[in-house]
């Protein structure tokens, strides 16, 4: 019994609800689509690229004109000391070809300046077991191919 007169007063409110509802949404209460297209940015100024380059032509493996140095291989393994872009500037050798950079900061990131001046650093395996080789410049100088200054 309970259940049909709550049915019944369920049926008589129905048509009072309905009157009492709008017909539709208030034009105030709906937003616009929300726009995900972002204004593209100018893309940044055009930097000059050059090709990688062989920078020495040794006569002997690296071994033999530079020597190994464990802490800055250690950083290297742990990206603390690497080229900038890895293979930009090459050392060929009768072997084999190593990475290079130089103490004055040329394709050489060194966070924590543990470059010394006058250095050539040799990297052997950069993307592995990273082995940084450092060789004196002057002493290196006469097997030195390029860049020429102002390239």
């Amino acid at each position: 019994m309970m259940r049909r007169l709550c049915a019944g007063l369920l049926l008589l409110a129905t048509p009072a609800l309905a009157e009492q509802q709008p017909e539709r949404t208030d034009p105030a209460h709906q937003r616009g689509i929300l726009n995900l297209y972002v204004t593209p940015q100018p893309p940044p100024p055009r930097t000059r690229i050059k090709r990688a380059q062989v920078v020495y032509r040794l006569p002997k493996d690296v071994p033999e004109l530079a020597k190994l140095d464990a802490k800055l291989s250690e950083l290297c393994r742990r990206g603390a000391f690497v080229q900038e872009t890895n293979g930009f500037y090459w050392a060929r050798t009768p072997k084999r070809t190593f990475g290079v950079a130089f103490s004055g900061g040329a394709n050489l990131v060194d966070p924590q300046n543990k470059r010394k001046p006058g250095k050539v650093y040799f990297f052997e395996e950069p993307e592995g077991m990273c082995s940084v080789w450092v060789g004196d410049q002057a002493k290196l100088m006469p097997h030195y191919v390029g860049p020429l200054p102002g390239d």
